[in-house]
Parts: structure tokens; C-alpha cells; sequence
């Protein structure tokens, strides 16, 4: 293949494969929108695990959804039954590149510091560990790379369907919480990131409402559940919905707050899409940082620990604690 960005302009058939976490898909989703505003006439195939379906219904930058669960051999499965034009792995794992180059999908995109690269055919020449860009803009950066246009990097808001704004607007009423007039607190990260302890979650959430008179809305999953229950001894007001509701029943609940404060995880992200402030709680190290993970939105603040010097740049227990509770206090007057 020649000319491969020629073959770009001329192809049909995108496809994007993600298969890992909430969070990473809320940042690989502006890859399908920056291709679909650009290239209107592009059909745009994502491939992911199920788990992230909720955020991808009825958007319109994506044509064509693959989850991996569907198919008894899963990545094979899809392959093998469809051919595109091209596809991006913006986070390459070897069995879905070698099933992508086995099944002869044309155009493979993909890291050129992987020991596998070979099985890419126009490869990405950056370290992302070093963090010189958020993670949206490395994905959006491997189409610019391809096809030398300047693309805008937009997250991607998750639809809302009817019935779940209905749960969520009778679950508000049951506990007399009102739109933007709660905080959520999300202490755990399901073991992606390092944390801030629960215990320190518990006391910010009970100075905020004593300085703000806003109630707190903990949430989290099953395994979060010690953590959460913490917070929310220490924050007596506080209202403890850990493990109770969908994953589309949180993106709902999001979308009502006026802010969340989390430790690097995937909900920040979908705050961030969905236009709400995020305070995070972030390590120092360049591929942990916020420079590359935070909340990819202007109205949002991240808060690191106080170190000096990297043998404890990433010690989550040397985050200010007076400094969060300002900055929590600071968006929710902004």
C-alpha cells in the first residue's frame, strides 16, 4: 500500500477498537467524532467491550457497534466476519492486532513502540507516557497523523434516555435533593489509580455542607462499598447510594449534580463529558497526571500531592486536605 494516506481519503469502513474501561472510552470516543465531522462520508465501526455500551447509545459519530461479548471468540469473531477499510487501535492489545493483521484488515494503525508494531502498517511515532498531551488528543493525534489535518479534540456527551431520567428524578425527590443542588462524592477507582483515602472523602464531605449547606451524594460499585460506607460515617448528612444503581443510572445522576469530586477514574470523565465541574484527585508521574488523565474540560480542577522529589510524587496522602476542601468550595461558587 503505497500511499496510505491516499487510501484513507478513499476508504469506507473506519473501525476504532477500545476494549478497556469507561474512562478510556469517554476518551477515545472524539477519534469518531473528529473522523465523522471531517469525513461525513466515513461509516464509523466501534469495538469494545460491553461493559461501556451505555455510553455509546444512539451517538451520532458511530455507525456500527461491536462488543466483544457477542462473539463466541470474540475479536476473531468480529474480524473474521467484517473487513475494513481501516482500523485504529489507539491502546494496542497483541491478540487484536495480530487478529486484525491474520484477517487481513487493510490499514492498521497503530504505537510504533509496541515489540508487536510490525503487525501495523502506518504506525504513531509517540511515547504517551511522557505525557505531552491529554489521552483524548493522542487519540485524536493518530488520525492527524494519518491524514495531516488539524482535527478538533471534543469529548463525546452520553445520551440520556427517558426512563432513567425518570428513576433518577423520583430517587431526588425521594431524598429531597433538587438539579445541580448536590454534590456526588465517588471515593473508590475500582484499582485503576492510586486514591485518597476514604477517610479524607468523609471529612471533605462533611465540611462542604457545613460551609455550603449542600447535600452529598456518595456513590460507587459493589467493591466500593467499604470505602463509601467510610465516607459516609464520617458524613452523617450524606446520602449512600454505592452499588445501588446501573451504570446508566449514575451517568443520569451526573448529569443533575453541580459537582464531583473522585480520584482518577472513569466517572470523571463522564462528568467531564457531560459539561459537569470535576474536582480530581490525581498522582504526580507524568503517565498517571492529569496533563494526561484529568477531566478534559475547562471547568474542572485537579489537585496533586505536595511532594518534593519523585520517590513520593505519587504518595496520595500528601494531597492538601485544606486545598481540595478550597478548591470543592471555589466550583461550587464559580
Amino acid at each position: 500500500m503505497k500511499d496510505k494516506r491516499e487510501f484513507f481519503f478513499n476508504s469506507k469502513k473506519i473501525a476504532i477498537v477500545r476494549t478497556d474501561k469507561l474512562g478510556d472510552m469517554v476518551l477515545t470516543l472524539p477519534m469518531a467524532k473528529a473522523i465523522k465531522e471531517t469525513f461525513p462520508d466515513k461509516y464509523i465501526t466501534l469495538i469494545s467491550s460491553k461493559y461501556t455500551k451505555p455510553l455509546l447509545e444512539n451517538l451520532k459519530c458511530i455507525d456500527k457497534k461491536f462488543f466483544l461479548e457477542d462473539f463466541n471468540d470474540g475479536i476473531n469473531g468480529i474480524f473474521n466476519n467484517e473487513k475494513f477499510d481501516v482500523v485504529f487501535f489507539p491502546r494496542p492489545r497483541f491478540n487484536e492486532c495480530l487478529s486484525a493483521f491474520l484477517t487481513g484488515q487493510k490499514l492498521r494503525v497503530g504505537s510504533a513502540y509496541r515489540w508487536y508494531s510490525f503487525l501495523f502498517n502506518f504506525k504513531i511515532y509517540s511515547h504517551r507516557k511522557t505525557a505531552e498531551m491529554h489521552e483524548a488528543e493522542y487519540n485524536v493525534n493518530m488520525i492527524e497523523n494519518l491524514t495531516e489535518k488539524k482535527l478538533k479534540t471534543e469529548l463525546v456527551k452520553p445520551n440520556i434516555n427517558d426512563s432513567d431520567k425518570r428513576t433518577i428524578e423520583t430517587l431526588l425527590k425521594k431524598h429531597n435533593l433538587t438539579p445541580e443542588n448536590f454534590i456526588i462524592i465517588h471515593p473508590g477507582s475500582g484499582g485503576s489509580a492510586y486514591e485518597w483515602k476514604a477517610e479524607n472523602f468523609g471529612s471533605l464531605a462533611k465540611k462542604i455542607f457545613e460551609r455550603t449547606g449542600l447535600k452529598i451524594v456518595i456513590t460507587g460499585n459493589k467493591l466500593d462499598e467499604p470505602k463509601c460506607n467510610i465516607v459516609s460515617i464520617i458524613s452523617e448528612t450524606s446520602i449512600n447510594l454505592c452499588s445501588q444503581l446501573t451504570l446508566e443510572e449514575l451517568i443520569t445522576l451526573i448529569s443533575f449534580s453541580k459537582l464531583l469530586v473522585a480520584n482518577s477514574t472513569g466517572v470523571v470523565h463522564i462528568a467531564a463529558a457531560l459539561g459537569i465541574k470535576v474536582l480530581g484527585l490525581y498522582p504526580n508521574s507524568p503517565h498517571l497526571s492529569p496533563k494526561r488523565w484529568g477531566p478534559y474540560s475547562k471547568d474542572s480542577v485537579c489537585v496533586t500531592p505536595d511532594s518534593k522529589g519523585k520517590n513520593n510524587q505519587d504518595d496520595m496522602n500528601l494531597i492538601n486536605f485544606d486545598k481540595v476542601l478550597f478548591t470543592a468550595i471555589e466550583l461550587i461558587e464559580k
